[in-house]
């Protein structure tokens, strides 16, 4: 009998150690920056302000086209941030009561990111004119990069 309680109290304290590490992983585990985010659920992003400023300086905008790339890139910025908190909460959810219906909302939310950022794109192409489309390759591929660390 006593040999029992020792048993369940070591399992007992070795389970809460594991909720404790994975707990503390997903609290503390660093993650990529994202575009568009100054701030946000996974801290500062320094190279935001930069990589505005190198795309407007890139694609040569005048100052109506800076005003609406800004407002798309704002209102770009909303959408993802919305979507990253609903992921993040399901996430949460998931590991706490996996099933295969919270993981199909997971991979619908990162699609819709991918989408809205595909938007975002052919609407900051849409302002342009013929002579800065040939730095909005450039501009993806740069977008793409910072996406993808």
């Amino acid at each position: 009998m006593k040999k029992e309680f020792i048993y369940k109290v070591c399992i007992i304290i070795l389970f809460a150690l594991n909720l404790i590490q994975i707990g503390g992983f997903l609290i503390s585990s660093s993650r990529p920056p994202r575009l568009g985010r100054e701030e946000g659920m996974h801290g500062p992003m320094p190279e935001r302000r930069g990589f505005m400023e190198e795309t407007i300086k890139m694609l040569d905008l005048n100052e109506e086209q800076r005003i609406k790339f800004s407002e798309f890139a704002k209102t770009h910025d909303l959408q993802i941030r919305a979507l990253q908190e609903k992921q993040k909460d399901l996430i949460s959810s998931y590991f706490y009561q996996s099933s295969d219906s919270i993981l199909d909302l997971i991979k619908d939310i990162e699609a819709q990111k991918i989408k809205f950022t595909q938007i975002h794109m052919d609407k900051v192409k849409s302002i342009l004119n013929k002579d800065q489309y040939k730095n909005f390759e450039k501009f993806k591929e740069n977008a793409l990069n910072i996406i993808l660390k």
